[in-house]
């Protein structure tokens, strides 16, 4: 007999709902536009309403649930979440159980990607994996043995703030210097911006019609792969970051894989072959070389697809 999970990525944006199977293949999903201003009860009984319509839900046992922010992974609890304001302690486990008579599992959402990479990307055959996600910020989840590891107060894998330069840019965490304030979109955006009163780019002008409101990461991977000055600058920086985060995780975990997601990680060819040439200056070679870096293919499904697997890890 087949055994279906169920998982849901809560998004700023959209709640991700899906049914996998064993492994974490998707065979039935759906959205829910995400309500940031409603009261949390109602956005978990809209959540409830949107289960009891899918197909496979009668064959579900357990639940299993990712959303950004700092989560109480043992007892459920959402400690706070920047991407819904108004979720401050709220026991999403004891609610979610009480309204759909069924087990429930909370975690972190880079906790669930890193889950969803190790089945999805790598087909489970991983032994000690780290995912970083590259977008606004940069997050991260391991694997070890094959399991999640939490650390001992659910924040391991909080490598968007591991030290790059001592006095470097401040971050939003309270420290100077973190790696996502250098490889963030924000910063992307910001170093464009500020390269671009020295040197002036009519590439980057014209894709954005003259106005550098409309920059975004994805402009500059365009602007890149026609020869701009700027934007070739903008993702050698970057890239040389990453390298630097990278050969960090490479020396210090020892993984056999790591799996790069997250938006950023669609940018250009440049950005990646400039942080691979500081992994083979700054890297341990036997820890290099045994390691297998991968972009993810899934980006979008790994939140949804390890929120299911978290029954199954």
């Amino acid at each position: 007999m087949l055994n279906y999970y169920l998982g849901i990525d809560m998004g700023g944006t959209q709640i991700k709902i899906a049914v996998v199977t064993e492994t974490a293949k998707i065979i039935e999903e759906t959205v829910l536009d995400t309500d940031v201003t409603a009261k949390p009860i109602t956005v978990i009984k809209n959540i409830v309403n949107k289960l009891n319509s899918l197909k496979y839900y009668s064959k579900i046992k357990n639940i299993g649930v990712g959303i950004a922010g700092d989560i109480d992974s043992v007892k459920g609890i959402v400690r706070f979440s920047p991407n819904l304001p108004k979720w401050k302690n709220i026991y999403l486990k004891k609610e979610l159980e009480r309204l759909t008579k069924r087990k429930v599992f909370i975690d972190n959402d880079a906790n669930t990607s890193a889950i969803g990479a190790f089945w999805l990307d790598l087909k489970g055959k991983a032994t000690n994996m780290v995912c970083v996600a590259l977008g606004t910020g940069v997050g991260g989840g391991i694997i070890i043995n094959k399991k999640l590891y939490r650390g001992a107060t659910g924040t391991a894998g909080e490598i968007g703030h591991i030290t790059v330069e001592s006095n470097g840019n401040k971050c939003n965490c309270g420290n100077n210097g973190c790696i996502e304030t250098y490889i963030g979109v924000k910063h992307l955006v910001k170093s464009a911006t500020e390269l671009m009163k020295k040197h002036k780019s009519n590439i980057i002008l014209k894709l954005v019609n003259n106005d550098k409101n409309k920059i975004t990461p994805k402009i500059l991977s365009e602007a890149c792969a026609k020869n701009d000055f700027v934007a070739k600058q903008v993702w050698k920086q970057a890239g040389e970051k990453l390298g630097i985060l990278l050969t960090t995780i490479l020396n210090f975990m020892n993984p056999d894989h790591i799996v790069i997601c997250g938006g950023i990680s669609k940018a250009n060819k440049l950005f990646f072959e400039t942080a691979y040439k500081e992994i083979d200056k700054r890297a341990f070679k036997t820890a290099a070389k045994s390691c297998k870096i991968v972009i993810s293919k899934y980006t979008s499904k790994l939140g949804v697809a390890g929120s299911a697997m978290l029954v199954k890890n």
